[in-house]
């Protein structure tokens, strides 16, 4: 077993040959035969992205943080949020990179051919083709949960709250004197309704919490990275506390 720590990955910043704007490339499995695995953590600008390539034995993208655009040649502009996964075939020609607004980070993983070749490299994306219609950009939605509320509540206002959980940190059992939904930004979260079983909540997932119920635990799962998710309280008439008096666990 090898064990690579954080600080001493190789980083190195994206050929402008490749690439559009600023991207930096994060080596996670190097090359390690017979494996013919290549995996990279590549982050990327604000409106940087790939030139058109192909990968011989097809590539993965699994998105991290910010909103990634997306094409296959022939195909609409997507955008996919943390979470989620693209799939392209062998010999595909596509391109990737970040939304005009924000960075965005996303790992790549692709097997190597066998002369050791990752990609076929060709025309850089113009202006046009990033923008997908014109100067729109596309608009793409993800249902991320359906909450139902068996009794209808009376809603007097909302509050939404950006909250951050430190490493490792657990917030005691708790119930809500209303319903709470929310969506975690970053981290790993875990989840606990009831005497249901927990679950991990990850960057891009949604979540319910019952006005009422006890909530056993919701915890940051990493005892190293913190953890961010942004919580809408549907508060009654009358009702100021969000949450109720936390109890021991």
């Amino acid at each position: 077993m090898n064990i690579t720590q954080a600080d001493q990955t190789v980083t190195s910043a994206g050929p402008t040959e490749w690439f559009t704007g600023a991207v930096w490339i994060e080596t996670i499995a190097p090359e390690q035969e017979p494996s013919r695995l290549r995996a990279s953590r590549v982050f990327f600008s604000a409106g940087a992205r790939t030139a058109w390539h192909t990968h011989p034995a097809g590539q993965t993208l699994h998105v991290l943080e910010g909103v990634a655009r997306v094409q296959s040649d022939g195909g609409p502009v997507r955008e996919i949020s943390p979470g989620a996964t693209a799939t392209f075939a062998a010999g595909e020609r596509h391109w990737h990179g970040a939304g005009p607004d924000r960075p965005m980070v996303h790992l790549a993983l692709q097997d190597a051919a066998g002369d050791g070749a990752l990609a076929d490299w060709s025309a850089h994306v113009t202006d046009e083709e990033y923008a997908g219609d014109g100067d729109r950009a596309p608009i793409t939605r993800q249902d991320l949960l359906n909450a139902v509320f068996h009794e209808s509540p009376v809603i007097d206002r909302s509050r939404v709250s950006r909250i951050a959980l430190a490493p490792g940190q657990a917030a005691a059992r708790h119930p809500h004197p209303c319903h709470v939904i929310g969506c975690v930004l970053s981290g790993t979260i875990r989840f606990q309704v009831a005497d249901q079983p927990a679950t991990l909540l990850a960057a891009g997932d949604a979540f319910h919490e019952p006005q009422g119920v006890h909530i056993p635990h919701f915890d940051n799962a990493s005892d190293s990275q913190p953890a961010v998710f942004l919580a809408c309280y549907l508060l009654p008439p009358g009702e100021e506390r969000p949450i109720e008096m936390l109890e021991s666990t």
